[in-house]
């Protein structure tokens, strides 16, 4: 049987992530003072489970900062790669923690546009997940009023509802992660309300480009492999773009998780008809490159079996 596994070019560490963890790492080298991250560095849970093992915690609620106030001359916080609110950062610079700042600079760069452009109560509209952390982070940098809406849907009921700010004009952001198809609708949904909306294009290019590539090899594969953390919003963005295009995608966060029967399964109809398996595989931005290289092995020697 012949087949062939094609790996994404743009899968793995994003710019923001390897910048991160080469942050904390350093870190570990220069200090022996204790090491705690305000929540998760990255989204991806054996990552997390490797930084504790190398002596870097992350602490799973803002509250476990009040424990380690009495040892904080020992402690140095870390802000994760996806941000803080404001009203934590100042609290920090308040009560004298030692602080190294890991947000991406893209979603600095969010943080920015919100607070600057709404300083004269033009309202914010923010086009990402309610629930993830860099969202909540750009709501706070808002000086008025701030909405969150996760897909044209939400936006066409808010417009319907609602009517921001009075004569000020709303400005639109994204999530980093966003889906940049999806950012485009709710665009058009808002604007027929709001004619002379701000739009901002916030979504990280890299992300951009990993969701343009997902399309492409989802089209033409077999098979499609997305790897990541169960956590990660960028990653479950790519699943759903390679689902519109393929009926066989798995969500992997490692190697064990590769269903083998599934697979020979699939690798043997194709088989039956002399026709090339394929296999595409992309990896969200918070994926170790081991980690894909690990899921490629497995998937080469299952199919290797079958072509004995």
């Amino acid at each position: 049987m012949k087949y062939e596994i094609e790996v994404a070019e743009s899968c793995g560490f994003c710019f923001g992530v390897r910048r991160a963890v080469e942050m904390v790492y350093d870190l570990r080298h220069k200090t022996d003072k204790s090491i705690y991250v305000i929540g998760e560095l990255i989204h991806n849970g054996i990552f997390i489970e490797r930084l504790k093992k190398d002596g870097i915690f992350c602490l799973e609620n803002e509250s476990d900062i009040e424990k380690l106030a009495p040892q904080k001359d020992n402690v140095i916080l870390v802000i994760r790669t996806h941000g803080v609110t404001k009203q934590l950062s100042e609290r920090l610079a308040a009560e004298k923690f030692e602080v190294v700042d890991a947000t991406c600079p893209f979603v600095k760069r969010i943080h920015k546009i919100a607070e600057e452009n709404s300083r004269d109560g033009s309202p914010v509209i923010i086009v990402g997940d309610k629930n993830h952390p860099e969202v909540a982070g750009i709501e706070s940098y808002a000086h008025a009023d701030s909405v969150v809406c996760q897909n044209e849907e939400e936006c066409t009921e808010f417009m319907r509802k609602t009517c921001l700010g009075g004569e000020k004009t709303p400005i639109l952001v994204s999530q980093t992660t966003g889906n940049h198809e999806k950012y485009v609708n709710c665009q058009k949904v808002i604007k027929k309300v709001y004619t002379r909306t701000r739009i901002f294009d916030t979504i990280c290019s890299v992300t951009e480009n990993r969701q343009n590539e997902v399309k492409q090899m989802a089209s033409r594969a077999d098979v499609m492999c997305v790897i990541g953390g169960a956590k990660s919003s960028n990653t479950r963005k790519l699943y759903e773009i390679a689902s519109l295009s393929s009926p066989n995608v798995y969500l992997l966060e490692k190697a064990a998780d590769v269903p083998e029967e599934d697979f020979k399964l699939l690798a043997g109809a194709s088989k039956n008809v002399g026709r090339t398996f394929t296999v595409g595989i992309t990896a969200g931005a918070s994926t170790p490159d081991d980690i894909i290289e690990e899921v490629k092995v497995r998937i080469d020697g299952i199919l290797q079996k079958l072509s004995d």
